[in-house]
């Protein structure tokens, strides 16, 4: 049987040991720590960049997307303009023939005529205050 003394000096290098083999799993902890930490920021870059491109794509396709449909509208707008124009001149046509309104060729024939009457009057004017 061994000795208290001579079992003791084999504790303390036991308790060495596992001293020795505590500070060394702790340093591989810490390692494991600083590689995960990588390997996590690398796969976290690489999910934001795909969500990023992902973003990029959705916002190219929602702005062709839109632009299309302005189109669209801008195209369903000006058919629906040009109907209510050609239905209104259809309308509104007979009406004014109705209404015997003078046409611009006939204004244009008053305004002429209307001023060769105020040249008329300019002349008289001017032959009455020479005589005065």
């Amino acid at each position: 049987m061994a000795t208290k003394g001579a079992t003791f000096p084999r504790l303390g290098q036991v308790q060495d040991a596992l001293r020795n083999l505590q500070s060394e799993g702790e340093k591989l902890v810490g390692r494991f720590r600083k590689e995960a930490g990588k390997l996590i920021s690398k796969d976290q870059r690489t999910a934001i960049d795909n969500l990023l491109s992902q973003a990029r794509s959705i916002r190219n396709d929602i702005q062709k997307r839109s632009e299309k449909a302005l189109k669209t509208l801008e195209s369903r707008a000006e058919k629906l303009y040009a109907q209510l124009e050609t239905q209104a001149k259809k309308r509104l046509d007979p009406l004014v023939r109705r209404l015997s309104l003078p046409t611009k060729h006939e204004v244009e024939l008053l305004a002429k005529r209307l001023s060769s009457l105020e040249k008329k009057v300019e002349t008289l004017l001017d032959s009455k205050s020479r005589a005065a």
